[in-house]
């Protein structure tokens, strides 16, 4: 079952690598809660496929340039995905970003139940202005 959550996360960044949204976010159940850090601007917690995918397009509209790549996706157990993502990119305001950010997915019946990011907040929102 690990494997099985591992390709179904790497399927989904994939997708999302290739502006796939749709793809990106079927993997949400419907009940899914999605939970960014509250000091970013697309901060809070997102429900569902449509909370998701309103989640990635909050982040990726406060750039110009933007690309993130999964470094490592990794089972954690049976019902947890970790990701490691290289994030590079370059804000509205023309500052250039290279950032970390962590995932951690819990995952039901090959859906994700909850997702949650971590990154260097404090380094991220000064670039973003």
């Amino acid at each position: 079952m690990a494997q099985d959550n591992v390709d179904v996360i790497q399927t989904a960044w994939e997708a999302f690598g290739r502006g796939d949204i749709d793809k990106a976010t079927s993997v949400a159940d419907p009940s899914a809660e999605f939970v960014a850090p509250d000091s970013m601007p697309w901060g809070g917690t997102y429900h569902g496929p449509e909370g998701f995918a309103d989640l990635l397009a909050a982040v990726v509209g406060n750039f110009d340039k933007f690309e993130v790549k999964p470094e490592k996706v990794l089972g954690a157990d049976d019902d947890h995905v970790v990701v490691v993502a290289r994030l590079t990119g370059r804000t509205k305001g023309g500052q250039e970003v290279e950032n970390e950010v962590v995932w951690l997915y819990k995952m039901r019946n090959g859906q994700v139940v909850r997702g949650d990011a971590f990154t260097d907040t404090a380094g991220l929102r000064d670039a973003l202005g």
